[in-house]
């Protein structure tokens, strides 16, 4: 890997301006070009975070030579495409989640970064972060004990817009494409501590939801039953806020995180923690506290995981994200 590791974004929103400032004081990656969904708006965020470049169109974009990753973040329906154009041009990808509409997108992305070579990964922040290396150890040393059941939500509440991106369907809109993954992967994750494995599929799902006025699933419960016994309860919401906590119970108590999704609930944050309740032992808050923005944090995984073309564990391996998506699918199913 060459360093600074350069990075384009498809996407010109706030999560591509996240990311770009984010980056603006990595050592080891730099954004360097940029295309929008007009070649205005593409200008304009070049200007706004003093990038190099922006580009007119996506051909121009991948026709750089100078752009070696590729940030996708744009809306659900465009990852699929798009990715596969940027793997097509031998650019790595990081591409914000759900990397496509379904399971079976996800296969045909991941397909073809297996046959050009290139990296890919799922852009699911939380677990590139040191909280889950810090929460994983301690899981694994059994300071909770055997590990029972998790509780993990992410849910939010806007105002309802037939034509936004949250309440379109055609858009991707709803709870569980949005943001459901974040709670599943984390429950995938540690149901596979429980089995040893990397990560653990869900062999029954019972949800519940409820679809507003414009078919999208304003918010969305699943109880996830695994071999080994473990359970767990996932709860999304875009249109009810149910919070962000996040709970591991065990046989000698639980940990609680806050929202291990945005670490420190911002996404320039550098600090973060949870908190251990141990029986007969007052509550013990472990936190954590990085020098990097949580972004930045998994642009330069990528970099220091090249030329390798998956993301080490605990970050998104191809399989997982493979995974993830089936679980959402069904969930999707379950609640029509």
């Amino acid at each position: 890997m060459s360093v600074p590791l350069n990075f384009g974004i498809i996407g010109s929103g706030g999560i591509a301006g996240d990311f770009a400032q984010a980056l603006s004081r990595s050592k080891t990656c730099r954004v360097v070009n940029v295309v929008g969904s007009s070649p205005e708006k593409g200008a304009k965020f070049a200007k706004q975070f003093d990038l190099p470049a922006s580009s007119g169109s996506l051909d121009q974009f991948l026709a750089d030579q100078n752009v070696q990753a590729v940030y996708i973040a744009t809306p659900h329906p465009l990852h699929e495409a798009q990715a596969l154009a940027c793997i097509e041009a031998k650019k790595h990808v990081l591409c914000e989640k759900p990397m496509t509409m379904d399971a079976a997108g996800a296969e045909r992305v991941v397909a073809a970064a297996k046959k050009h070579g290139v990296f890919l990964m799922e852009a699911f922040m939380y677990r590139c972060h040191p909280l889950m290396k810090e929460l994983i150890g301690r899981l694994k040393a059994g300071v909770i004990g055997d590990i029972r059941h998790v509780r993990a939500d992410f849910s939010f509440r806007v105002p309802r817009d037939p034509k936004g991106r949250l309440f379109d369907v055609k858009l991707g809109g709803g709870g569980i494409l949005d943001v459901g993954g974040y709670p599943v992967s984390f429950a995938r994750l540690v149901a596979g501590l429980v089995e040893g494995k990397p990560f653990a599929e869900p062999t029954k799902i019972q949800a519940i939801g409820y679809r507003g006025p414009t078919g999208a699933d304003e918010t969305a419960t699943a109880l996830l039953s695994f071999e080994s016994g473990f359970n767990a309860t996932v709860s999304c919401a875009v249109h009810h806020e149910g919070g962000r906590l996040t709970q591991v119970f065990g046989e000698k108590g639980r940990i609680e995180i806050n929202d291990p999704w945005i670490p420190g609930s911002d996404r320039q944050s550098r600090e973060t923690g949870f908190t251990l309740h141990l029986d007969g032992k007052p509550p013990e808050v472990v936190p954590i506290r990085t020098d990097i923005a949580t972004y930045a944090i998994e642009a330069e995984l990528v970099a220091a995981t090249l030329p390798a073309v998956e993301g080490p564990w605990p970050a998104m391996s191809w399989q997982d994200t493979i995974g993830n998506m089936r679980v959402l699918d069904a969930w999707q199913a379950a609640i029509r």
